[in-house]
């Protein structure tokens, strides 16, 4: 159920198929559009995202394989299990080292009073001398569980870990190819007295077919215009004089962009 502060509107659609279907819409989309054409609303707006998704897809050359998806290397795992019980075998040994330390003072202590005859001060002395024996076993016992791990833990293994490179490359090129793209836009638009998008421009110019030459002075681009109408024709010359303006250039040649009706 909606919350009494939710400005949503919900229709309830329950088709031939028995599968019950809710659509919402703002109280902008209930005041334009019956409920109705609600489901059909739906079924538009999601081709335009699954088209856009694909055109993003394309426009990032997404769809590139980089080879395989997993990198063998060292268990990350294994190897910080083993850093912790390294660790923790050192801070035990040292117990156990105080604790012999202990045991062994104490020994002397009792050895002292068995020697002068002592009495209730003897009593006292074993009474000790057993508390810190128990406190060394019981450090060796937990001394001897961490080897036990450890040993477990087997000779170094290795692991086959995700490899982000592919993911790394296509966000970087997807980044570069807008930054590359935005700024190109940028000096073409200073050039052109027509407004237009970036979407227009990708569409009219670089999903086109056509050719390149290369010369000994110049490399020549030609732009197939087949099929193009009067209003795109105008805005490609006008873009292809802006190109041609912004004197481009590669491997030290200036490049040429012309226009050419091709029939497909």
């Amino acid at each position: 159920m909606p919350r009494p502060d939710d400005p949503r509107h919900f229709v309830i659609v329950a088709p031939a198929a028995g599968k019950t279907l809710v659509y919402w819409g703002t109280p902008q989309v209930k005041a334009a559009v019956a409920a109705l054409e609600w489901p059909r609303l739906y079924r538009e707006r999601n081709e335009r995202q699954e088209n856009g998704f694909k055109r993003m897809i394309d426009h990032g050359a997404l769809n590139t394989n980089y080879g395989r998806k997993t990198i063998v290397g060292p268990d990350r795992h294994q190897q910080r299990a083993r850093e912790h019980l390294a660790q923790s075998l050192g801070a035990t040994q040292q117990r156990v080292s105080k604790k012999a330390e202990a045991v062994q003072a104490q020994q002397a202590k009792v050895a002292e009073s068995v020697s002068k005859g002592h009495g209730k001060r003897l009593e006292q002395r074993q009474r000790s001398l057993a508390g810190l024996e128990q406190e060394l076993q019981a450090v060796q016992h937990h001394q001897a569980h961490l080897a036990a791990q450890a040993t477990a833990l087997g000779p170094p293994r290795e692991r086959a870990d995700r490899d982000f490179r592919k993911q790394t490359i296509m966000t970087i090129r997807t980044l570069l190819l807008e930054n590359a793209l935005t700024s190109f836009m940028a000096v073409l638009l200073g050039l052109l007295t027509m407004k237009m998008s970036l979407d227009c421009l990708l569409k009219i110019l670089f999903e086109r077919s056509g050719a390149r030459v290369v010369t000994d002075s110049q490399v020549i681009y030609w732009v197939n215009t087949a099929g193009l109408s009067g209003p795109y024709h105008r805005l490609l010359v006008e873009i292809v004089a802006g190109l041609c303006a912004m004197d481009l250039r590669y491997q030290g040649k200036p490049i040429q962009v012309r226009l050419k009706a091709t029939p497909p």
